[in-house]
């Protein structure tokens, strides 16, 4: 019987995290920035008084938060992951100026929310068109994330009659998924040079215009500035 070779046995020794390059450390700072990110749109979109007032989490709450952080992590991992397909290295982590900038943002009253960010180098950093790509990374996931809700939301119509609790939660769960995708995309395609727009404008003006026309019709035609109305 061959005996299989020691580089294999170190392949099938590997973690979940060594497998898709992550770290503890990271982890821990995409956990820290969702929990920011819950803040943020918690203050924004006026829940987050509403818990102060009454002190209580109600349970539409507690699925916002776990929407947001589908959101966010799928958004900042697929910017790290896309990357890495590139060859480059590819880390998410918290920054003390996007920190500060959110801040001063909230208090002047236009929120900008820069929590943090997939930073990543190598050989092929300097390309114009890659960065562009790694940085559309993110948008396009959250476009997915919509086109999953809406199916979410579907079967709450259609499990409604049969079983109306699990209806409700699904359909809370689809609602937030859409809108909260809608807001993280199109606040990112921004062309702000801390921001994904600024690259991807830079590589190609038409995917730019065609990201941000999807995610402005979804808004109004398909519901996505629910919040904002």
């Amino acid at each position: 019987m061959e005996e299989t070779p020691d580089w294999k046995k170190d392949l099938e020794r590997q973690s979940i995290l060594d497998k898709f390059h992550l770290t503890v450390n990271e982890i821990s700072e995409l956990g820290i920035g969702w929990l920011i990110t819950c803040f943020v749109l918690l203050y924004l979109y006026g829940i987050l008084d509403n818990i102060l007032t009454t002190y209580t989490i109600p349970d539409r709450t507690i699925i916002f938060l776990f929407v947001i952080g589908i959101s966010f992590f799928t958004h900042e991992l697929m910017h790290k992951f896309t990357a890495q397909k590139f060859g480059a290295k590819a880390e998410f982590k918290i920054a003390k100026e996007g920190l500060i900038l959110m801040a001063v943002s909230l208090l002047i009253g236009f929120p900008i929310l820069t929590v943090g960010a997939v930073f990543w180098w190598g050989e092929t950093s300097s390309s114009v068109g890659i960065r562009g790509r790694v940085s559309a990374a993110g948008p396009i996931s959250n476009l997915i994330l919509i086109g999953l809700f809406y199916i979410l939301m579907a079967i709450s119509v259609l499990t409604a009659p049969a079983i109306p609790q699990l209806s409700k939660i699904l359909f809370y769960g689809a609602y937030y998924g859409v809108t909260i995708n809608v807001f993280i995309g199109l606040f990112n395609l921004l062309p702000i040079g801390i921001l994904d727009g600024a690259k991807v404008l830079a590589w190609d003006i038409r995917i730019w215009v065609i990201l941000i026309a999807v995610f402005i019709g979804i808004g109004f035609a398909g519901g996505g500035f629910g919040f904002f109305i």
